[in-house]
């Protein structure tokens, strides 16, 4: 049956309009869109016509479909313009109007061809009218080249393009609505969308091409698992420091699974290219909740607080919002090149699976190492209060007559250093420097994920040797240091203006420090980490290192081993290469079984010489301290001299660490003395020597009381005066606690007096002899007493 005797058969007293239609697909700008293609449009709905409502409605839109064609009308137009010619014709043949407006609605859906999953008519037609492309290669072919020269007023490249960018966007859809269409004509309409996408553009550009929205899409991936990751770490955080370890819930598993299984779900809806809601969804439900993650995370961000400590659960949250909204992003990104000409023939399976993972895999690694820095450099500035100053400290006379210049209660400190920025105190979770003229505070320094600080005692404070600079230890316990992130263990601080020089993170030890690196120990190996300079190097010795100065351009260093060895050595301190070692064995009998950690001592520059004086003890006579000096320019022994009578440090109660101090003209040692009974007074040596020879040049015996009998004491307890005196807080026997001098002339306590303008000392603001440290800071003697700091003339 023709085409006119099946239009008789629909409206046959309405021959002249189906004249008219038929020299309208007759038209000679036509070339696929004529009568072949209307005739195979119809014969497509007879075959389909037991799933339509009303099959002749559907042959009648069929006829109107394309009545109207004109290839340089906007997109839809054609559509528009020939539903209104059959809604106007089909009226004027009497028609009725319900079937009129059912034939307009048909077609304008085959602009889109996205009918509705009940419209059993549109269906229909939709399938019929995309029925070529599941025909045969040669039929496919003449389709194609009709079109192509329906647009033949547009450029080849043009053309490509948006044809490309129209079958990109068919073979992303379910092509047919009908159960027979889906099962029978979908998967060879895709064989030659597949195969004419392939056809256009340029053959070396499509492989790679092809490439870059798998990229993408992988990336998008990898920011999805690393996103599941980050929030699992930040789930399984505690919420705030200080708190019990069980707070932490431990890392929840199911949250990387979860996101795993996203990515897979993304990777196989990707792949079958079908149902792309699949992909597109989630990429505006990943922006849209990590852009609401991020702000609730901003709204939540806790407040530092004194005492309690943000911890890494919100600065891991805030990251894994950043990262589910880059994955939305990347998502779409990925989505919109697949649809673009240049970009859209994909690759090989193979190929594209392997890119995604590799890429997503990459990504993933990259964003989940990156979250670390990130969380490390938030709780660093979140739980840090750090002060600075100007103001240069305040120059007064001190005129050494024993009256008291101020006086402050102050929380239990640790130890205290004189710095030319006035008195540090170690604290709890920090650092604060008072004026040492005045005793106001200048700058503080404090860490609220800092922990008991002020329990390192005077090696806690590491001061360089012009007193400019500092260095705090900052300790952290097991629980209140999160896995993977390095919490500075030192701060090293400008001691005059409080700012922050560098903070270092070190299982070690600090040994010295000055403006341009700090020296720390790790076993058998010396670190220098750069302060203001990038110098960073780590050389290994023989030994565990126990003791460091820096003086000129060496470090000199201790290292001891069980046994009978302990060598002095110079490190060049631009790259620690070794310029000379000593052997302190061949000249001290080192017989006894070593401890590093208490047989060797204190180590000591002496300043304006090339000299460093150390202590080292020995088994000899029941216990010797020696006391020796080295040339490190020369890299030799200069002398050694013996202290007998001393205990090992950390040996029984009768113990100490013993202080070695130096001078310009002198080394003041203070140690104690074996044999005390258990209850009494015990005797502490306090002597000074000339740095030159080991020459002595005074030595005076203490009794000690038993509350002050501990082993740190004659390192806290005591300070050096620049002219060589010794200066400390002592019980007297009228029950009073007052200052202690020590030098040429003897020990002579020296009773605290009020200054002229000082108002009289009440009972509770009296000084205490519980817990005493002393320093001496711009020539002024400064004393803690436990509960209160003060300083005299």
């Amino acid at each position: 049956m023709d085409l006119r005797d099946q239009w008789n058969r629909l409206l046959p007293h309405a021959q002249p309009l189906g004249d008219d239609l038929l020299a309208r697909y007759a038209e000679q700008h036509r070339h696929y869109h004529d009568q072949r293609h209307l005739t195979e449009v119809l014969e497509t709905i007879d075959d389909l016509a037991e799933y339509a409502d009303d099959a002749d409605t559907v042959r009648l839109a069929a006829w109107f479909h394309d009545a109207i064609y004109d290839p340089q009308a906007d997109p839809g137009e054609n559509e528009e313009v020939s539903a209104q010619l059959a809604e106007l014709e089909l009226a004027a043949y009497g028609v009725e109007a319900a079937r009129v407006e059912e034939i307009g609605r048909l077609v304008r859906l085959t602009a889109k061809h996205d009918c509705a999953p009940d419209d059993r008519n549109g269906a229909v037609l939709c399938d019929a009218d995309l029925r070529i492309l599941s025909l045969p290669q040669h039929r496919y072919d003449e389709y194609a080249a009709g079109i192509r020269q329906e647009y033949g007023h547009i450029a080849d490249r043009d053309f490509a393009r948006g044809r490309m960018t129209f079958l990109q966007g068919l073979s992303e859809t379910r092509l047919y609505a009908t159960p027979r269409g889906h099962e029978e004509w979908e998967p060879p309409a895709r064989d030659n969308l597949t195969r004419e996408v392939g056809s256009l553009g340029p053959r070396a550009a499509r492989p790679i091409g092809g490439l870059i929205p798998i990229i993408y899409f992988g990336a998008a991936l990898g920011s999805v698992v690393a996103s599941s990751v980050l929030l699992g770490r930040g789930l399984g955080a505690a919420a705030k420091w200080p708190a019990d370890p069980t707070d932490a819930g431990g890392f929840p598993v199911w949250a990387p699974i979860a996101g795993t299984a996203v990515a897979a779900a993304l990777t196989c809806a990707w792949f079958r290219r079908t149902q792309q809601r699949l992909v597109s969804v989630p990429a505006v439900v990943f922006a849209v909740v990590g852009v609401v993650a991020i702000g609730l995370c901003w709204w939540r961000w806790p407040a530092a607080q004194p005492g309690a400590a943000m911890s890494e659960r919100w600065p891991y949250l805030m990251l894994a919002s950043v990262a589910l909204v880059l994955a939305g992003a990347l998502l779409a990104l990925a989505r919109r090149l697949r649809l673009a000409p240049p970009y859209a023939q994909a690759p090989p399976r193979w190929l594209g699976v392997g890119a995604t993972a590799i890429c997503g895999a990459l990504l993933a690694w990259v964003v989940v190492s990156a979250g670390e820095p990130f969380v490390q450099a938030r709780l660093e500035t979140a739980n840090t209060v750090s002060t600075t100053t100007t103001i240069e400290p305040t120059q007064l006379p001190v005129q050494l007559d024993g009256t008291l210049a101020w006086s402050r209660e102050v929380p239990a400190t640790g130890a205290i250093t004189g710095t030319a920025g006035g008195v540090a105190e170690l604290r709890s979770d920090g650092v604060v420097m008072s004026d040492a003229a005045t005793g106001q505070i200048r700058w503080r320094y404090s860490r609220a994920d800092v922990q008991d600080a002020a329990s390192g005692g005077a090696k806690g404070l590491l001061v360089s040797a012009d007193t400019r600079t500092i260095a705090a230890h900052l300790p952290h316990s097991a629980y209140r240091e999160p896995a993977g992130i390095d919490l500075p263990t030192y701060a090293v601080l400008d001691a005059v203006s409080g700012k922050v020089l560098t903070e270092v993170h070190t299982d070690g030890t600090a040994l010295a420090v000055d403006e341009n690196q700090l020296l720390v120990a790790e076993g058998n190996y010396v670190v220098a980490h750069g302060v203001s300079s990038p110098t960073h190097w780590r050389a290994q010795v023989r030994c565990n290192v126990t003791q460091g100065e820096l003086i000129g351009d060496q470090a000199v260093v201790v290292d001891a081993c069980a046994g009978n060895s302990a060598v002095v050595r110079g490190l060049d301190l631009k790259t620690g290469a070794q310029r000379w070692e000593v052997d302190l064995g061949a000249r001290i009998d080192l017989s006894a079984e070593l401890d590093p950690s208490t047989w060797v001592g204190d180590l000591v520059a002496v300043p304006d010489t090339r000299e460093v004086s150390g202590l080292i003890w020995t088994g000899a006579a029941g216990g010797t301290l020696y006391q020796w000096s080295v040339d490190v320019g020369e890299g030799r022994i200069i002398w050694t001299t013996p202290v007998p009578g001393t205990p090992r440090p950390r040996l029984g109660s009768s113990s100490c660490d013993a202080q070695l101090a130096a001078t310009h003209a002198s080394l003041v040692l203070v140690t104690c003395r074996t044999g005390n009974d258990p209850g009494q007074p015990q005797t502490y040596d306090v002597s000074s020597s000339s740095p030159a020879d080991g020459t002595p040049q005074w030595h005076h015996l203490l009794q000690v009381p038993p509350k002050l009998q501990q082993p740190e004491y004659p390192r806290n307890g005591f300070g050096l005066l620049p002219d060589g005196r010794v200066v400390t807080l002592m019980p007297q026997p009228n029950g009073s606690c007052s200052p202690v001098m020590i030098g040429t002339t003897g020990v002579q306590p020296r009773p605290i007096l009020p200054s002229v303008n000082a108002q009289p000392v009440a009972k509770s603001e009296e000084v205490t002899c519980n817990k005493p440290a002393v320093t001496v800071a711009a020539a002024r003697p400064v004393f803690s007493d436990g509960t209160r700091l003060f300083a005299l003339n």
